[in-house]
């Protein structure tokens, strides 16, 4: 049984001859496969053009906004500005998409503000920390939000908004045959769809939706809630609706109180602290979705790791119909 594809994203390699690097060594140690990857949302239009004659026929998605833009789209403000610069950013990541082969488009869903969110983190903080949301921070650090954010009237609100705009644009991504994955955000204010229940409730109130299940992301929001990860990995995954996946581990863990829980979006390798990644990769070969690493090191020896495991697994699957 042939696996599903597996990728990585750019943003460990920012540079031509880092790229170049990387290639250079997959040839000599990897298997016959062509390395594939993601475009990250940190890449500028210049390199996107120095890089282009490296990924030929090499792309199967792209994260937006890409080419990079100085704020995150947000399909859920109401701000008319803020709206139309969200969505022309959008069409131009859809048109990198076109230009580059590749068959999804992975969105972050939009955030519960009308202001725009910028893309660098260090002005995203001070947002993110500022009046609007200081009634809805539980621990300051990395602004995460009270346990109860996600059921409030304001969420609610946002999210609907942020729904109505993702299904325009994925439509218009379908008219271009690029697929939208949706994917579920950090537990900190303002973020959008942090739960398994909101992302499977998501794609069964709108079918036309696919989505992108970041592992890193879901870990960190059940180290908040108190969800049992594999099952809100399953439960997710049982909707049929996940198309790619984003693959990192971190260095969160759940704690009996402000001081002892750690929420944190590190990005580290893919086994990295005891991360359950065996076990993650072999149910994404079951559920068929690409395999993308987004990880901020190592990235030949992740890339290697989930290659060779998924080898192994799909060498003792059943070919489909037996």
């Amino acid at each position: 049984m042939k696996g599903p594809t597996v990728a990585i994203s750019l943003a460990s390699m920012l540079s031509v001859p880092r790229l170049e690097e990387v290639l250079a060594h997959y040839e000599l140690t990897g298997p016959k496969e062509v390395m594939k990857f993601e475009l990250s949302y940190e890449m500028s239009a210049s390199l996107l053009s120095a890089m282009a004659p490296l990924l030929q026929g090499r792309v199967v998605s792209v994260h937006a906004s890409c080419p990079h833009t100085l704020f995150f789209p947000n399909l859920a403000s109401s701000n008319e500005g803020v709206l139309s610069r969200s969505f022309a950013d959008l069409r131009a990541s859809l048109d990198t998409a076109c230009d580059f082969g590749a068959a999804y488009l992975v969105l972050h869903p939009g955030y519960a503000t009308d202001r725009p969110i910028p893309s660098n983190s260090r002005e995203r903080e001070l947002i993110l920390t500022g009046e609007e949301f200081q009634p809805y921070i539980w621990k300051h650090e990395g602004s995460v939000c009270v346990p109860g954010y996600t059921e409030t009237p304001l969420y609610e609100r946002f999210k609907k908004r942020a729904v109505e705009n993702m299904l325009i644009f994925s439509r218009e991504c379908a008219e271009r045959g690029v697929i939208l994955a949706v994917e579920n955000l950090n537990p900190r204010v303002g973020y959008l769809f942090q739960t398994p229940q909101e992302m499977v409730r998501l794609v069964q109130e709108n079918p036309e939706l696919s989505l992108c299940l970041d592992v890193g992301h879901l870990w960190v929001s059940s180290c908040l809630y108190g969800f049992d990860f594999m099952e809100g990995v399953m439960q997710i995954l049982d909707t049929g609706k996940v198309v790619t996946t984003h693959l990192h581990s971190n260095s969160s863990h759940a704690g009996v109180d402000q001081a002892s829980i750690r929420l944190q979006d590190d990005h580290t390798s893919f086994d990295s602290w005891d991360f359950p990644y065996k076990r993650l990769t072999e149910e994404f070969i079951r559920g068929n979705t690409n395999l993308v690493l987004e990880v901020k090191e190592k990235p030949l020896e992740n890339y290697l790791l989930v290659q060779g495991l998924v080898a192994e697994v799909s060498s003792t699957m059943p070919a489909p119909g037996i």
